[in-house]
């Protein structure tokens, strides 16, 4: 009998315990990493997210986005507990930690799946690690946002989907409600449910359309009922196009783009961007003896990975030659995940191509084709086991944890955290920012100075408006927004010219960004409480 197939042979005698084990190994390992990396490139998202959750003083209208329904609130409810337990973390910890577990845990699912399929242990592991470590997927599991979350139900609405197992209509449809509850982008998981659930359904000569119609019912009953109740509860009406207008609500600075070149390079880009990322100049621009040591263990590994498929670069070939005869075994995996990345390619194509991070929705099942193809060639004849996929997949951890995670571990590499952070040694509390428009840099400057009143200043007579306003005993300052507007007039700059301070250390401007904070005097303006 032939090595890989004394191999498959032992992978599938697995005892249910010991993959309990690996799975459990699998979460652990996981967790450790990316809770020990934590990052600090803060998408803004998560920043806006975790301000609204503390300025919450209960569960309101303010937790509620028909993108992203019940996540908000999950969050929310999860702070409280903390807060009621003693602890008194940010918001913004508590949801990067949560979304640590969430990523380990689909991590480990992930897994699970892999090996229902594969029936391989090194193959389960490998693939596993191509989805754990992935520059988008392995930054957003240590950040602060959604899009993990609802990939972790979209899983588990998939491994319902298991080849070996019933058909189980019900919680397929549960788990996929609650992604899309958690993200509206979940919907286009919709036809590898049916897909999935046809196929069990014909393996067991049940009933197919009575399967699909037990999966499509609920999960289309309770989706648009949860959406129709929330709404009535923010919105007080029942209104029906109002509904429709509220459920299909996108910023307005965000949209659909029809420009098919941009949109090729833009998908393109993006795909390339979720597996890899970061800046090499990160190594030169930093330095010191960790980066650098992890700089040359990156070398080595991808030296080691081209030596090896350069050297064996001929048997490789003939291993390649010889899949297509074992590939039709995964005929329903690529079948299931073809349907899953269809949607979301197509959908994404034209809603905002340049978005890497939605593309962690379709994200598992590129990687289970990839899967589908290893589990092949290991079981292709005469196939002798080289682990080229095991280093090309320790290759992309160390440079995604090189030119990425590790970096952005810091706050140098983020110039707009270090300048908020630097910010608290100049704003006392009570001190009162006055802006004219809500933007990602003064979220972000104002959820790390929550000892800051933020005011917002309409944006006619501004300077009359600004001559009414109390006199603030701690300070008042300018942001960026405001100060823009009144240098967009000449009543405006005479008005700055007399009564505020530009200060080089209170401002980052090079040509990636324009922050801004201009001091006014103490006793130039305003009247006393």
């Amino acid at each position: 009998m032939s090595e890989p197939r004394r191999q498959l042979q032992h992978s599938n005698r697995q005892s249910p315990a010991n993959v309990r084990k690996i799975a459990l190994l699998v979460f652990a390992a996981a967790f450790l990493v990316y809770v020990l990396l934590l990052t600090k490139n803060y998408y803004w998202d998560g920043i806006f997210f975790a301000q609204v959750i503390e300025d919450a003083p209960r569960i309101n209208a303010t937790l509620i986005h028909p993108s992203h329904l019940l996540d908000l609130i999950f969050e929310y409810a999860l702070f409280r507990f903390v807060r009621v337990l003693g602890f008194q973390p940010r918001a913004l910890t508590i949801l990067q930690i949560s979304n640590c577990l969430f990523a380990a845990a689909a991590v480990a699912l992930f897994f699970r799946i892999c090996l229902d399929w594969f029936k391989s242990i090194y193959v389960s592991l490998v693939v596993t690690s191509l989805l754990a470590f992935s520059a988008t997927w392995w930054r957003f599991a240590t950040d602060a946002d959604t899009y993990i979350c609802a990939v972790l139900f979209l899983l588990m609405a998939f491994y319902f989907l298991r080849p070996d197992g019933k058909p189980r209509p019900l919680a397929v449809a549960v788990t996929h409600v609650v992604a899309m509850l958690l993200h509206q982008l979940s919907v286009f998981f919709l036809p590898v449910a049916v897909a999935g659930l046809l196929l069990q359904a014909k393996k067991e000569g049940s009933n197919s359309a009575r399967i699909v119609i037990k999966y499509v019912l609920p999960a289309t009953a309770l989706t648009v009922g949860v959406y129709y109740l929330v709404f009535h509860a923010v919105a007080g009406t029942w209104s029906l196009s109002r509904f429709a207008a509220w459920l299909t609500y996108f910023s307005p600075e965000n949209g659909f783009s029809f420009h098919t070149a941009g949109n090729i390079g833009y998908t393109l880009r993006s795909q390339i961007r979720v597996f890899f990322g970061g800046r090499a100049a990160f190594v030169r621009e930093f330095g010191g003896p960790m980066l650098i040591s992890l700089a040359g263990l990156t070398i080595i590994v991808v030296s080691v990975l081209i030596f090896t498929v350069l050297r064996r670069w001929q048997e490789m070939k003939v291993a390649l030659a010889a899949t297509p005869r074992v590939f039709p075994r995964f005929k329903s995996l690529t079948m299931l995940s073809a349907l899953w990345i269809a949607p979301y390619v197509v959908f994404l194509f034209f809603f905002i191509p340049q978005n890497v991070f939605y593309r962690l929705f379709y994200l598992p099942a590129i990687v289970l084709v990839v899967g589908a193809l290893l589990a092949a060639i290991e079981s292709a004849p005469n196939h002798v086991r080289r682990y080229r996929a095991a280093l090309f997949a320790l290759a992309m951890f160390f440079a995604n944890l090189t030119f990425s995670q590790y970096p952005y571990t810091e706050v140098r590499a983020n110039p707009p955290l270090g300048l908020a952070l630097s910010l608290n040694k100049v704003w006392p509390i009570g001190t009162v920012v006055y802006f004219a428009s809500g933007n990602t840099d003064g979220s972000l400057v104002r959820y790390f100075n929550p000892g800051t009143v933020w005011v917002q200043v309409g944006s006619a007579e501004i300077t009359r408006q600004l001559d009414q306003l109390p006199r603030a005993p701690r300070g008042a300052w300018l942001e960026t927004t405001l100060v823009d507007q009144l240098e967009g007039t000449a009543e405006g700059r005479a008005w700055l010219a007399m009564h505020a301070m530009q200060r080089s250390d209170c401002e980052l401007i090079n040509s990636k960004y324009r922050i801004r904070f201009y001091q006014l005097k103490a006793d130039s303006f305003g009247k006393t409480n």
